[in-house]
């Protein structure tokens, strides 16, 4: 069967750049943690940013029944 593919991330983390698909974490603090911390940045929306299919997984996240490791299964990069 083959994966379908999924759709850009909603926001970015403005400090560590982790990605959110979930619209309540738009403009709130990234829930990701760093050496034993909470991250301290906000979720800004993706608007205006560019993104690239990831090349690994074509966009679905998986390679064969696995995560894809280039792009930790979102299925897109940023683009600069």
């Amino acid at each position: 069967m083959p994966h379908i593919k999924k759709p850009k991330p909603l926001a970015v983390c403005d400090v560590c750049g982790a990605f959110t698909g979930e619209h309540m974490d738009v403009n709130h603090r990234c829930t990701r943690s760093l050496y034993g911390r909470r991250c301290s940045g906000t979720f800004k929306s993706n608007l205006g940013q560019v993104w690239e299919e990831c090349q690994g997984c074509y966009a679905t996240g998986k390679v064969g029944s696995e995560t894809c490791v280039e792009c930790s299964g979102w299925g897109w990069h940023l683009v600069g």
